[in-house]
Order: structure tokens, then sequence, then C-alpha cells
């Protein structure tokens, strides 16, 4: 028989954290019977990072005037490639 702290990692705290936290956290049942969903119970502690500096679903407007821009300029260069005589089609390789 082997010693089974000669196979543990520093991995193993997080895998027993994330079997701790698979199993669903009681909060009741619904009148019709469903159960209740406790939100973020499930999280692994450490799995997500905190909350720190800005929202990262809030742009700036700079940012999304470079996005809105990108994909105009996208969209122009699709247009221009799909009425380009001189580009290559498909029917011009059979």
């Amino acid at each position: 028989p082997t010693d089974p702290g000669a196979w543990r990692t520093a991995a193993d705290e997080g895998w027993s954290r994330a079997s701790r936290a698979a199993e669903p956290a009681a909060a009741g049942t619904t009148r019709s019977g469903l159960p209740k969903r406790v939100p973020q119970a499930q999280l692994v502690p450490g799995g997500i990072e905190p909350k720190g500096g800005r929202d990262r679903s809030r742009r700036t407007p700079d940012e999304v005037r470079g996005l809105l821009s990108a994909y105009h300029r996208g969209v122009q260069r699709g247009r221009t490639a799909g009425t380009d005589q001189n580009s290559t089609s498909t029917k011009e390789s059979r």
C-alpha cells in the first residue's frame, strides 16, 4: 500500500472545493415543487476574479466608436470585394 499523501498536488484543494460546489445548495422549492436556485452558490472559491477597477460590461464611448468603425470598414471592404470585377470568384475558377 502506498501513502495517499504522496500523490497530493497543489491542485487537489481546488478539485476538492469544486466537488463541494457541485452539490446543489438547498433553498427550498417553489409552489409547483421545483427546486429554487441559489445565485452563485456553486462557484468555486477563487475561481473568478473579484470585481475590481471598471466594470468590463461597460465600454467607453471611444471603445464603442472604434468597434463600430472597424465593423463599418469590414462591411465596406466586403461590399467592394463583392462587386470588384478584378476579384476572383468561384465562377471564374471553374
